[in-house]
């Protein structure tokens, strides 16, 4: 009896391992491209790997003033008029993923040179 509960432990583990479901971790690739840069403004476009249990995505941008933050169910968007910190070229972005009951999954910092 013992060697059948362990063979189906087994059969179970390798059908999660297999199928990565439990492993997926929402914004665990997060990219972005800056284009438009004026010296004082760019256009940030970020994508982020999609997840089964993410049901929505806040993001925002910290140095941008005034602050930017929009929402969306998809895995990319695009950010006009963002603004690094004075005196610079960095910005500071972010994506937080939110579950069905709009409970925090995950949170990205992203440190972005707009001069690039």
């Amino acid at each position: 009896m013992k060697s059948l509960a362990l063979l189906a432990l087994l059969v179970f583990a390798i059908g999660v391992i297999s199928t990565n479901d439990v492993f997926a971790e929402p914004l665990d690739i997060v990219n972005t491209s800056v284009s438009n840069y004026t010296g004082h403004s760019a256009t940030v476009h970020i994508t982020w790997n999609h997840d089964s249990s993410a049901e929505n995505y806040k993001i925002g941008c910290v140095s941008c003033n005034p602050n930017v933050v929009d929402f969306t169910t998809g895995n990319n968007m695009t950010i006009n008029h963002v603004t690094p910190f004075p005196n610079g070229s960095y910005a500071l972005l972010y994506v937080i993923s939110y579950d069905y009951q709009n409970i925090i999954i995950n949170a990205k910092q992203l440190i972005v040179n707009l001069n690039q």
